[in-house]
């Protein structure tokens, strides 16, 4: 094994070169630093198609993030989360997912085919979004179809549908509605799997939509950043040897979640078995059934001199009528295959509990490393209050044969699902939980 380890100091020193381009810059709290807009060409030529027109300043951006496929195609994203709206019989998300760049692909061209978002979720509703009323210690996952037949699939604009429409350079608006919240619900935090937390996003009233405070343009250009920690390196605790890297990326602090963005680099071709074993997962209790496939559970936060280290959040949930969990993390499953090949890279984030407020810098803690010490706080506070007006009543309904695919940004507001649709679909609100029980 140490002859493997010297061996792979080369290729590992050529993985930290590149870690800048998957890493967070000062600049902003990002994936990548992202420079002023730069206004697109729109008219096509003999040799490129036409590029869509930026983001219609109509459209209200309560948050966004930037992500990299782990799938081989290398397709760098930004997914922006738009409102979070009532009808009288559910509570619809609006999101959106820009494709901005991946190699060999020109503006205005579809999404490489087999390119995977990472949002699949293994239990009923598709789709791995979460609202959070941690204030209640309350999740709520997507509703999803009671029907056998119909695969307990979302009330949504399902990715099957959306992936075909995704272009680069465009946004595509996006819905997915989850059960009714309690009229005391007035702010949720929205979770992506691999992204770090939105925070208090006001729920807008029924018959209003949010307003933009200030244009956004979702489609303009991610520049690299550079990294916040060292890599280290490491062989898998699964019997393999496999040599893989670790970097945090950034740690940010909302006023009840605290996200750990982190990547996992393999430093050489590798086979990639089910690995839910450390560093990348904390051990789990025996006898509990978890759902998440290789949970990214294992980092921790500490603070120097302060409470005991914080871990992972879980959900409960149900399978067969069994109790089960959903960590409120990364699961590495089909969409980080490109780990395989040497110098594949899957970057996730692991929601950890709330660090004290003020706090500037932490420890961040893997089974079987050694700590990333002293590693830089970004402090983020909830949404702040947005203007609404009147909606246009405008509706859809789920059609099998043939789904909702998205709305470009000129088309905000969105139409709404209808509401006697609901009736066909359910979910019912799960438990916060900052530990596994123990049997």
């Amino acid at each position: 094994m140490a002859t493997r380890l010297r061996t792979a100091a080369v290729a590992l020193t050529a993985a930290l070169v590149t870690l800048g381009a998957c890493s967070w810059g000062p600049e902003e709290p990002g994936l990548f630093t992202t420079p002023e807009p730069v206004p697109a060409p729109t008219t096509p030529t003999a040799t490129a198609p036409a590029v869509p027109a930026p983001t219609d300043p109509r459209l209200p951006v309560v948050g966004e993030d930037l992500w990299t496929t782990a799938d081989g195609n290398g397709v760098t994203v930004r997914f922006a989360v738009h409102a979070v709206r009532r009808t009288a019989a559910a509570t619809v998300l609006d999101w959106s997912v820009t494709p901005l760049v991946a190699p060999g692909r020109a503006p205005g061209t579809p999404v490489p085919s087999g390119t995977d978002l990472g949002l699949e979720r293994t239990l009923a509703g598709q789709q791995n979004l979460t609202l959070l009323d941690t204030r209640a210690g309350r999740a709520y996952r997507p509703i999803a179809n009671v029907s056998p037949e119909l695969f307990s699939r979302c009330l949504c604009t399902p990715l099957f549908a959306v992936l075909p429409q995704l272009r680069f350079g465009e946004t595509r608006v996006l819905q997915l509605a989850f059960p009714a919240l309690p009229a005391a619900t007035t702010r949720v935090d929205v979770a992506l799997p691999n992204l770090a937390l939105v925070s208090g996003v006001p729920v807008t009233p029924i018959g209003e939509v949010p307003l933009a405070r200030r244009p956004v343009d979702l489609t303009r250009p991610a520049v690299e950043g550079n990294a916040v920690t060292g890599a280290k390196l490491y062989a898998a605790h699964d019997g393999s040897g496999d040599l893989q890297t670790v970097v945090v990326n950034r740690v940010v602090a909302s006023p009840r979640l605290t996200s750990i963005v982190w990547t996992l680099y393999s430093v050489e071709n590798q086979d990639l078995r089910t690995r839910a074993v450390p560093p990348v997962s904390a051990r789990l209790p025996d006898g509990v059934r978890v759902v998440t496939e290789v949970p990214a559970s294992g980092p921790r936060l500490r603070v120097a001199g302060g409470p005991p280290a914080t871990g992972v959040r879980w959900t409960t949930a149900e399978l067969a009528g069994l109790p089960t969990y959903e960590c409120l993390c990364s699961g590495l499953g089909l969409w980080s295959r490109g780990l395989r090949v040497s110098g594949g890279s899957a970057h996730l984030t692991t929601q950890v509990g709330p660090l004290p407020r003020g706090t500037r810098h932490v420890d961040v803690l893997f089974p079987g490393l050694d700590a990333f010490t002293d590693v830089r706080v970004t402090q983020v506070d909830d949404v702040a209050a947005l203007a609404t007006g009147p909606g246009t009543g405008d509706t859809w309904t789920y059609a099998t044969t043939d789904p909702p695919r998205g709305w470009t940004t000129q088309q905000w507001p969105t139409p709404l699902p209808t509401d006697d649709q609901v009736a066909d679909y359910t979910s019912r609100p799960e438990r916060i939980l900052a530990a596994l029980p123990r049997r």
